[in-house]
This record gives structure tokens, sequence and C-alpha cells, in this order.
């Protein structure tokens, strides 16, 4: 006797196939539903017959609320991603300084700064306020960090102006010390 479908004895096994039917892919699927990716597959290629997949496919459109739902979990999944990726990034960052590849560890904080910008960008729909946005497009654009870049390499002489340069910079990029450990090996190297 086989193993029973874990998706056919799901309490919320319709809402998984009207996934299915509308293209959702298997791995939102799994992951909303608390389901093995492989189960919703074998489930939709085993227990979902051209009929139903066509019924459910032609069933109502979502509703305004349906839809809401889906942004904000699709929302919340993105942004997930992003907090993982930049945390990755910060590690390629560290390791790139550590092995003193400069070049990489500025590539490295270049994505970081490009993740931080998707997500403030994400989360400009649910905050407001210009100081952050203003803060968030001055820390991101690439004008400011070749600029930042030029400035520690200009300062590496003079390690005292670079380090107060650089405390200046940290209180408009609004970092907190911190936050900052990676930049103040950078600045170290530099002679700040």
């Amino acid at each position: 006797m086989g193993r029973r479908c874990t998706v056919c004895d799901h309490p919320e096994r319709a809402k998984i196939e009207l996934g299915l039917a509308r293209k959702v892919p298997s791995r939102k699927l799994a992951q909303k539903f608390d389901v093995g990716e492989a189960a919703i597959r074998r489930h939709k290629d085993g227990h979902m017959p051209p009929q139903l997949m066509a019924s459910l496919m032609t069933a109502a459109t979502p509703s305004e609320i349906d839809l809401d739902q889906l942004r904000q979990s699709e929302s919340e999944g993105i942004l997930q991603h992003l907090v993982a990726e930049r945390g990755r990034l910060y590690n390629v960052a560290d390791e790139a300084e550590r092995l003193g590849d400069f070049r990489s560890a500025i590539q490295a904080h270049r994505a970081i700064n490009d993740n931080i910008s998707t997500t403030a960008k994400l989360l400009g729909e649910l905050s407001t306020g210009s100081q952050t946005t203003i803060n968030n497009n001055l820390v991101v654009a690439p004008e400011y960090l070749d600029m930042r870049n030029e400035l520690i390499r200009a300062l590496r002489p003079y390690p005292e102006a670079c380090r107060a340069v650089a405390q200046v910079l940290r209180r408009y990029e609004g970092a907190e010390p911190h936050q900052t450990g990676t930049h103040q090996k950078v600045l170290e190297h530099a002679g700040g």
C-alpha cells in the first residue's frame, strides 16, 4: 500500500489546487502551505485530471482582497530574500577585505547598496517620510559611492582627517557604529 498524498489530506487542498491551476510555482505553494514541493508536483500530475485543471482555470477571477493578500505575501517573500542576500553580500565583502582584495570589497558594497535600494523601493509603499527617502537615495546613488571612495583614498595620508570625514559620512548615511565595522576596516587600511 502506497503513501497517502499529503496534498489530498491537506486542509487547504482547494487553495493549493487553485494555485496550481493558476500556474503559481510549486515552490511558492510549498512554502505557503507547508507541504513538500515534490508532493505538490506529484499531486498535480497524479490527482488533478485535465477537466479539474480547466474548471479551476475558468473559475471566477480573484477578488481584490485575494490580490491584496497575494501582493502582501509576495512582498514579504521578496523582502526575506533580499535580507538573506544582503547577509551573504556582507560576508563576501568581509572576506574580500580580509584577503586584501579591496576592489572586490567595493564591488560587494555596491551590490549591498543595490540590495538596500531595492529593499527601500519595496518598503516605500509601506513607509513615509521624506528624510528617510532622501538618505536612502543619497547613500545608494552611484555618484555618492564614487565620491565617498575617492574621499577615503584622498585622505589616506591624513589619518585624523580621514576619521573625521568618516564620522560625518556615517552620520549622514544613518549608520550605527556596529553597522560600520566593514567601513572602519577600509578606513583603517586606508590609514584612517
